[in-house]
């Protein structure tokens, strides 16, 4: 049986890491966003966004970065994270089982004691639920 290989991506190169890295990191990542939810239901600024320093110098933009792009994608994962806050918790479960845990469908089934095709189904739903909620966003 093969031993299946996790990697992160640092610095747009592909990193391999052991199972425990690779967990460690995706909880942690899983708890920031959970975190920055919060933060967007009830409307706070986190600290880091303050200008804290009083130096202007050193909060001159670096030209080589495409701040647009940046502004455009941190957008769009705001709304996303709006989209998925809509869903019910089954369905935020089932979307973070498959996204972020990258369980398969099978062993989802399993768990739940319904079909591989059933848990399909109920994916492609949600996912349309969500399509539809952004369909005037992007």
């Amino acid at each position: 049986m093969d031993k299946k290989e996790y990697f992160l991506y640092v610095k747009g190169k592909e990193v391999k890491v052991s199972e425990e890295v690779y967990k460690a990191y995706w909880k942690i990542t899983e708890h920031e966003k959970y975190l920055q939810r919060k933060d967007w239901k009830y409307d706070v600024i986190p600290f880091s966004a303050m200008d804290y320093d009083g130096h202007f110098v050193d909060n001159i933009i670096d030209e080589r970065v495409d701040l647009e792009k940046i502004v455009e994608v941190k957008m769009q994962i705001e709304e996303l994270n709006k989209a998925l806050a809509i869903l019910t918790k089954k369905e935020r479960e089932l979307i973070e089982a498959i996204f972020y845990k990258e369980e398969s469908l099978r062993s989802i089934g399993k768990k739940e004691k319904v079909s591989y095709q059933a848990i399909g189904k109920r994916r492609d739903k949600i996912l349309e639920k969500l399509r539809k909620l952004l369909e005037d966003k992007f």
